[in-house]
């Protein structure tokens, strides 16, 4: 029988093990993308951004009236000046804009949960 990924994942965490330790930005992503659609919300990512404008947020969730931008990285990696005026924007027009890492899984999963 084979475990739902989210549930080893959380069994892993439950023993102090961090399933996203080293995990590329496509791999945090997906982890993220499933636990979004788990909590119910619908998840846009552009898996092709070479001829789209410069910076835009990595995944754009929205459930209700709530929509959520976010701008991933993971290890030493910064958000670019690009991306960080495109969270700007989403956030001066109330949307929720993060730049999130795996290290904050516990605070994403948190905001998931909350909104």
């Amino acid at each position: 029988m084979k475990i739902p990924r989210n549930v080893a994942d959380d069994c892993l965490r439950l023993a102090g093990i961090d399933p996203l330790e080293g995990a590329s930005e496509s791999e945090f992503q997906a982890q993220l993308v499933r636990e979004a659609k788990r909590l119910g919300w619908e998840c846009y990512h552009t898996h092709d951004s070479r001829r789209s404008e410069a910076g835009f947020p990595d995944l754009v969730l929205i459930r209700g009236p709530v929509l959520i931008v976010a701008e991933l990285k993971v290890k030493r990696n910064k958000p670019t000046a690009a991306q960080v005026k495109w969270l700007e924007l989403f956030a001066g027009a109330g949307a929720r804009a993060f730049h999130w890492r795996p290290e904050n899984w516990a605070e994403i999963v948190e905001q998931l949960r909350a909104a």
